[in-house]
């Protein structure tokens, strides 16, 4: 019969192996997640867990989590410290058909967080689904080789400031935006964003990427986005930078703006803040307008020799601001490609960086255009 000494100590050291069993839980450096593992499991890789909810609670801050196979892993989880998130090729999917976000990110603000090889899916359909990745804070945010789709607000937002680096990355049919950059909003100092995007492809959303900023009452947070091989088609605009007092630079080089309903590219200042856009090597074509630039304190500036190529848009340009933009392409015309320029074409400011036949077409009344194009094809 047991007495109640013996009972005492039984229960002491339960509750010690309890502890030790948490502790370790907690103190994991690679969290490994299965769709054959159990939310009991330690998360290893001989026992993995079955969600990422699981694996966050077990990681430790810098850590791994390791996705086993494909399947789905998560309706919508929390990150608040540094991970990375690795699918490793597999299909590990995070499905929000009960709406909310799919992946809010709330970490310290020099923290990093990867994700790597997930696909987020939302019910843009049924109007519930809020946004895949909602950065509240953090320092860089990597979205590597991911998809995403489907969601009523938009892909990433990240309107706190930090650095979001998307690599190889698909967001479509998202209703506000596929990507949202901003500085922090309030009347705090705050914090700059900036946003680096390569070989990714925005469409049938709102506006592909958006780089925004807000006014602040003490210091003047500035956003800056560099863009290189990125297509952003049938959305509402293309690329589009605004500024609502706090200055904004977006660099865009090796990109496409096709099909969209409204401006392929898009300059908005206002509040005293200035915008810049820098074009090289881009095409603009099939857009309501081609490149659209509002009142303010706004520039379009352009390649030399001439490398954009700005053309089959309804309107090439409405523009309000300051545009130097080589849209020629360079080398031999070809007169039974390159048709005439319709009236509603960019003005001549937009051809002051060819400047080698500046004399000859910067004025288009001077001269046929045909009749240029076959002089310097002869």
């Amino acid at each position: 019969m047991m007495t109640l000494r013996h009972l005492f100590f039984s229960v002491v050291g339960l509750i010690v192996c309890l502890g030790l069993a948490g502790t370790s839980r907690a103190a994991v450096p690679r969290a490994f997640v299965s769709i054959n593992g159990s939310d009991l499991n330690p998360c290893s890789a001989t026992q993995p867990c079955r969600s990422f909810n699981q694996a966050l609670t077990v990681v430790q801050p810098g850590g791994e989590i390791v996705v086993q196979n494909s399947g789905g892993y998560s309706t919508g989880f929390t990150i608040t410290q540094s991970v990375t998130i690795d699918a490793g090729g597999f299909n590990a999917s995070v499905v929000t058909l009960a709406g909310g976000d799919a992946c809010t990110i709330n970490a310290g603000a020099s923290d990093t967080v990867v994700l790597r090889g997930i696909s987020f899916h939302g019910s843009l359909l049924q109007h519930i689904s809020g946004t895949a990745i909602n950065v509240s804070q953090v320092g860089s945010l990597y979205v590597e080789h991911c998809s995403i789709s489907q969601f009523n607000t938009g892909g990433v937002s990240m309107v706190n400031g930090g650095k979001l680096f998307a690599t190889d990355t698909d967001i479509r049919a998202c209703n506000s935006w596929a990507i949202l950059a901003e500085p922090t909003d309030g009347s705090q100092a705050g914090t700059p964003v900036q946003l680096v995007a390569h070989d990714c492809r925005f469409s049938e959303c709102g506006v592909g990427v958006l780089v925004d900023s807000v006014p602040f009452h003490t210091v003047r947070q500035t956003a800056d986005a560099w863009l290189s091989n990125c297509t952003a088609s049938c959305c509402g605009d293309g690329f589009d930078a605004r500024s609502a007092g706090p200055d904004v630079d977006m660099a865009v080089i090796n990109c496409r703006a096709v099909g969209n309903g409204g401006a392929g590219i898009m300059a908005s200042p206002s509040l005293g803040g200035s915008v810049t856009v820098r074009m090289a090597n881009c095409t603009v074509t099939g857009n309501k307008e081609g490149i659209h630039v509002d009142p303010g304190i706004a520039s379009v500036l352009g390649t030399n020799p001439g490398t954009n190529f700005v053309s089959g848009n309804t309107t090439d340009g409405s523009i309000a601001s300051i545009v130097t933009l080589a849209d020629l392409m360079d080398g031999p015309w070809n007169p039974q490609i390159l048709a005439p320029r319709s009236s509603q074409a960019l003005p001549d400011s937009a051809l002051a960086a060819d400047q080698r036949r500046r004399g000859e077409i910067a004025t288009p009344s001077r001269r046929n255009w045909m009749a240029a194009i076959k002089e310097r094809t002869s």
